[in-house]
């Protein structure tokens, strides 16, 4: 999306700043294969003192940040020094735009103008990026016999600038360099679904916001946030079966079924309102799609792993639901599995992230 360096090897970093976490991976490509080479987190609540190794509480996102994107890139010792980056699906903007057919440096101007349609912020304030997605290859007539007219399909990508420099500044303190800032739904699809041309929703589910994604052929066609996520589901854990948010996140991680059990059957109304908006985004696609249908919905993000939640959406929304599992393309040994399933979809932004450079590495 928004390129700044080259890469040098064929080591590739994606590091995912979450809300409540920071995630990276590394692979590298040999033997016509990805390998993971190296992955770390840290969650973002305590930081360390370099002073006196006291810990203290540290207010400042950014802040946080810096010091533990320095401190874990020390400590992994990658091998690369530049990493492809996610930005937030909140902080950026994903939408398709139509256009009549016509020559590329009209449509470049034509998408400058229809920006100002999709985007509240001047555009001097936002990097766009943009590409066709699909050309009509006849005109055809309409019922009433009218010649229809060729049509383009763009997909616009916006992101402010001041979120795009925030980033930069975090890694000019860690020492390590932006290949690629690219949004986190676009990592989400590349990990999760590939080149499955199917039509399919994710689901992420972080910490403190959910991200949907409808992703058609290939091509995102939707992207919500919800400004909910795992920790209200434990604090409504924690208020239904009275208990602390310790023993509430504790729950979460069990093997017991908190959602479909007829024993500990919880209302949770994060999820409630997750399968509205899911409800929202399929029939909108329909109404624009008469034979149009979801193939499948994926779960991702640390609070997709709870135990049931997939059933729950099979059953809510009426389409099949699976934990998305980004590692099935992943080289790694064998002894390392258990760890791998444990960690599930909440690696999945930073491993699309890396894929995008293994695969751009492959193509070359």
């Amino acid at each position: 999306m928004f390129g700044l360096f080259k890469s040098k090897r064929n080591y590739f970093i994606g590091v995912d700043f979450g809300t409540s976490a920071v995630k990276i991976v590394e692979f590298c490509y040999r033997n016509q294969r990805i390998n993971l080479e190296n992955y770390g987190w840290v969650d973002l609540g305590l930081i360390p003192n370099s002073e006196n190794n006291q810990l203290k509480f540290e207010t400042t996102y950014e802040n946080k940040l810096k010091i533990y994107l320095a401190k874990i890139i020390q400590k992994m010792k990658l091998n690369s020094d530049s990493a492809f980056v996610s930005l937030p699906g909140f902080n950026g903007l994903v939408t398709l735009i139509d256009f009549p057919e016509m020559k590329d440096d009209e449509l470049e101007k034509a998408i400058q103008f229809e920006a100002h349609k999709y985007i509240p912020t001047p555009l001097d304030e936002v990097s766009l990026s943009w590409d066709v997605i699909s050309r009509t290859k006849d005109k055809g007539q309409t019922e009433s016999g009218q010649i229809k007219q060729k049509r383009i399909q763009v997909i616009l990508v916006a992101a402010p600038k001041k979120e795009i420099s925030k980033y930069e500044k975090i890694f000019d303190y860690s020492g390590l360099s932006i290949q690629v800032i690219e949004l986190e739904t676009f990592a989400l699809s590349r990990a999760l679904i590939g080149e499955d041309l199917g039509t399919f929703l994710i689901i992420d589910i972080g910490a403190r916001a959910t991200n949907i994604v409808l992703v058609d052929k290939g091509i995102i066609k939707a992207n919500r946030n919800i400004d909910a996520g795992g920790n209200e589901v434990t604090n409504t854990i924690a208020d239904s079966l009275n208990v602390s948010k310790v023993r509430a996140e504790m729950l979460k991680k069990d093997k017991k079924d908190l959602l479909n059990s007829k024993e500990l059957s919880i209302v949770i109304p994060t999820f409630e309102l997750i399968n509205n908006e899911v409800l929202r985004i399929i029939s909108a696609y329909k109404d624009k799609n008469k034979s149009g249908r979801i193939d499948g919905i994926i779960l991702s993000g640390g609070g997709g792993k709870l135990v049931g939640l997939d059933e729950y959406f099979s059953k809510s929304i009426g389409i099949k639901t699976i934990v998305g599992d980004p590692w099935k393309k992943i080289y790694f040994e064998e002894r390392m599995k258990p760890l791998i399933n444990d960690l599930g979809g909440s690696f999945s932004v930073a491993i699309g992230l890396a894929m995008r450079g293994a695969e751009e590495y492959k193509r070359k």
